[in-house]
């Protein structure tokens, strides 16, 4: 939820796929074989699979309400978990 909030607050324009995690497609799987979600394929074919990553990206990309510069300190524009 958290991935999808900060997308939307940062204007991205992207593809939003509601799946069952029981029955995950075999596409997810091909770029995140870890097979959890969120996973955000970027028009680069960037993988990133983890909610904190794909906040960062999309702020990374445009941040209207400056929410990086109000995070606390040990969160980084470089952090990949």
């Amino acid at each position: 939820m958290r991935a999808r909030l900060a997308i939307y607050a940062s204007n991205q324009q992207v593809n939003l796929r509601d799946l069952v995690l029981r029955n995950k497609p075999a596409e997810m799987l091909t770029v995140s074989p870890k097979g959890t979600v969120p996973v955000l394929v970027t028009a680069d074919n960037e993988v990133i699979d983890e909610s904190l990553s794909i906040m960062l990206w999309a702020f990374s990309q445009t941040d209207p309400d400056d929410y990086i510069s109000q995070a606390t300190p040990n969160v980084t524009m470089n952090r990949r978990l």
